[in-house]
């Protein structure tokens, strides 16, 4: 039932049902069951960024002053080209997902997000 709601969050219970082959009654239990769980958070639309005109994704890796990490990344998780932050280990200390229409657009991006004084150095890979 979890990979069905993988693939498409919006099943109905009924569809889920047929497929399953198990009473919608059964199935709605189930399907709840995992939203109380915390298994189940949400539904998301999943985009196609490359009809929308992104045609750059990037990995920017990113070296913070220590003290102000958790700053930057409620700084950048909120650009709309970010899609994602996470800390990381290693030699760098966040990594961001984003995206891009142009190389211009990631550059102008990446000079910009440089200027915050506790970023000291970034390391930029193109998705392919």
């Amino acid at each position: 039932m979890i990979n069905l709601i993988i693939e498409d969050c919006n099943r109905s219970v009924r569809e889920l049902s047929k497929i399953l082959k198990k009473s919608p009654t059964l199935v709605s239990k189930r399907l709840q069951r995992l939203k109380e769980l915390g298994i189940i958070t949400k539904c998301e639309a999943v985009l196609d960024y490359k009809t929308l005109g992104y045609q750059i994704y990037s990995l920017i890796m990113l070296k913070v002053d220590g003290a102000h990490i958790e700053d930057v990344e409620k700084i950048l998780s909120s650009e709309a080209n970010v899609r994602a932050v996470y800390d990381i280990t290693g030699e760098f200390d966040v990594a961001l997902i984003a995206l891009f229409k142009g190389v211009d657009e990631l550059d102008r991006f990446i000079k910009r997000i440089l200027k915050n004084p506790y970023i000291k150095g970034s390391v930029t890979s193109i998705i392919l």
